[in-house]
């Protein structure tokens, strides 16, 4: 019962302890300029939603052991429909991720992953595009502890949980905002802007997690639908992630792509979800709870390739 609570709980969160990595700082005026023929073609950061996970993969690694991505995880099916080589695209992606660290944890964060692609000799005037996807697990919280929460939003089918009494228990989830990502990636923004001029940089927002206007949570165990009529625990952190990744990128003055809209009638709570159950039967039996389907990860991918080929001033 408890692996069967645990899942659930990472089916919203996606928390793994990660080691900090040691990589070049991230300050733009103490490096000198890139050469012309470095940097990658793709170069994405992320959490859990980015690199995808198994359920034998979604728990920590060892010290020094590289972050793992699923062979079909939306990054790798947007490098391949590029036509890009292995070496032309950098996935710091990783399981856990924060945007930004909280209090004195160990987790990764974007700083952490954009130095690894720069000890990668990912960013230069080479790089056509810089993807990044962060703060589910921000919303989380310090040690992800208002993941806490979500155990009586699940057990408390009857009377469900909002935000409010998830403050009551002392776990609320933070609300992220558009401030909240234009003050935590201001910096590494500026510094792929000075490495990487060429490229296109985009906030990559979640999929549909749930249905907009709705406070119910759901999530397949065995195939068989488990809902919460009533979980705004969740659900308002889900909205906050409907908008303030676009916020935050209008403040950044980058592009952001709504992955919401490109899976829009698949989330959790719908006939078809192109996010994983618990042991789901098929091709993502062992996938990570509330993470994309390969059939998730494929539209996404798919929609990236067609965003990215098309003007800025288009979109």
């Amino acid at each position: 019962m408890s692996r069967i609570l645990s899942a659930v709980a990472m089916a919203f969160g996606g928390a793994v302890l990660m080691t900090s990595l040691t990589a070049p700082a991230a300050e733009a005026d103490t490096e000198p300029a890139p050469a012309a023929d470095s940097g990658r073609s793709l170069v994405v950061m992320g959490d859990s939603n980015t690199a995808n996970a198994t359920l034998a993969t979604m728990q920590a690694q060892p010290a020094g052991v590289a972050c793992t991505h699923l062979a079909t995880s939306w990054p790798t099916q947007l490098g391949q429909r590029m036509n890009l080589g292995p070496n032309d695209i950098d996935d710091v992606s990783c399981v856990g991720a924060y945007m930004y660290r909280h209090g004195e944890d160990h987790y990764w964060t974007a700083l952490t992953e954009a130095r690894q692609a720069a000890a990668d000799g990912a960013f230069g005037p080479r790089t056509k595009a810089v993807l990044l996807q962060f703060g589910l697990n921000d919303a989380w919280g310090a040690d992800h502890q208002a993941q806490n929460a979500l155990v009586p939003c699940v057990l408390n089918v009857l009377q469900g949980c909002s935000t409010a009494d998830a403050a009551t228990d002392g776990n609320p989830p933070i609300l992220m905002t558009g401030q909240d990502y234009a003050t935590n990636l201001k910096d590494i923004i500026t510094y792929i802007r000075y490495y990487a001029p060429n490229a296109r940089i985009v906030l990559v927002g979640y999929q549909e997690l749930h249905t907009p206007g709705s406070d119910a949570a759901c999530v397949g165990v065995l195939g068989v639908p488990v809902g919460v009529p009533h979980a705004g625990a969740i659900t308002d952190v889900f909205d906050s992630l409907r908008t303030a990744p676009k916020e935050g990128a209008a403040l950044l003055g980058v592009d952001y792509f709504d992955t919401a809209a490109a899976t829009a009638g698949h989330g959790l709570c719908t006939p078809d979800p192109w996010l994983n159950g618990i042991f789901t039967p098929g091709p993502d039996v062992f996938g990570q709870p509330g993470h994309p389907t390969l059939q998730g990860d494929t539209a996404v991918a798919t929609a990236l390739q067609q965003y990215l080929t098309t003007p800025a001033a288009a979109n």
